[in-house]
């Protein structure tokens, strides 16, 4: 099913505004920021950081659930008293400490080694390309080298030929290839515990990117469930799959339309 543009069906959200038990949560980089060319580059402008306190102020809960470590995006979103969860769920802050979800911590040697392997290999001699190690989990970026799909194809054989890899969790997003350690945790099973854990009647999910699907499917079972009343919502773009974009509930164009989309929550 093809999503609906979202402007063209405020009308089915005004419920949204008013429920106490609401929650916002939203994906970083890609949603509430611009895609960038390199991670350290992107940013949460002021504008939209002020927006989010905003959110946090009138409704029950607001979460940030992002592919990066979250200390990284607790610091890149830089609002107090929001839930942070970072590496895709694997992580997250309770009280300024992180904790990891059982079992994770046994994959950080494997992990640490893989990316050390693969910076002295033959991936490291290919312009553009990009190594971040987020301790949970190894990024490899290839959004600015030439032939993007050639350099995916090189990343993903050199990986499984890695006796290092052996046992890991090999995921793709926009422009990236990912290694984490093998449990199944994803933004749908940490959606799920949010849900559960806070008592929340009402829940807009906001993403950009193939990891985001998960929590667009859990956010629809839920519902099916009868335990929320939930939507989903897609920043639109040219690298999301098909599939992506038909699991979510609507659609807006970009980060300056999510932050249009905020205000109307908040207005």
């Amino acid at each position: 099913m093809t999503p609906k543009y979202l402007f063209n069906h405020l009308n089915e959200l005004e419920e949204f505004r008013d429920d106490e038990k609401t929650a916002i949560v939203t994906d970083v980089d890609g949603t509430i920021s611009e895609i960038a060319p390199t991670p350290d580059e992107a940013m949460v402008n002021p504008v939209m950081r002020k927006t989010l306190v905003k959110l946090k102020n009138k409704f029950k809960l607001v979460a940030v659930i992002s592919g990066r470590s979250v200390l990284n995006a607790r610091n890149m979103v830089g609002v107090e008293g929001l839930l942070y969860v970072g590496n895709h769920g694997l992580e997250y802050l309770e009280n300024g400490k992180i904790i990891m979800v059982p079992g994770a911590a046994e994959s950080l040697n494997q992990i640490k080694e893989l990316g050390m392997e693969l910076g002295k290999g033959e991936l490291s001699k290919i312009s553009g390309l990009m190594f971040e190690d987020k301790g949970l989990c190894l990024s490899i970026h290839y959004r600015g080298c030439e032939n993007p799909e050639y350099v995916r194809q090189s990343i993903l054989e050199t990986i499984q030929h890695s006796p290092q890899s052996k046992n890991l969790k090999i995921s793709e997003g926009r422009k990236i290839v990912e290694c984490k350690p093998p449990l199944g945790y994803d933004k749908g099973v940490i959606l799920e515990n949010i849900v559960e854990q806070q008592d929340l009647g009402r829940v807009i999910y906001l993403g950009d990117d193939i990891t985001d699907l998960d929590a667009f499917k859990t956010l629809k079972d839920l519902e099916n469930e009868g335990k929320i009343w939930g939507i989903s919502v897609l920043v639109s773009s040219s690298e999301i799959p098909d599939y992506v974009k038909e699991s979510s509930s609507f659609y807006v164009n970009d980060v300056n339309e999510v932050l249009k989309f905020f205000e109307w929550l908040i207005d």
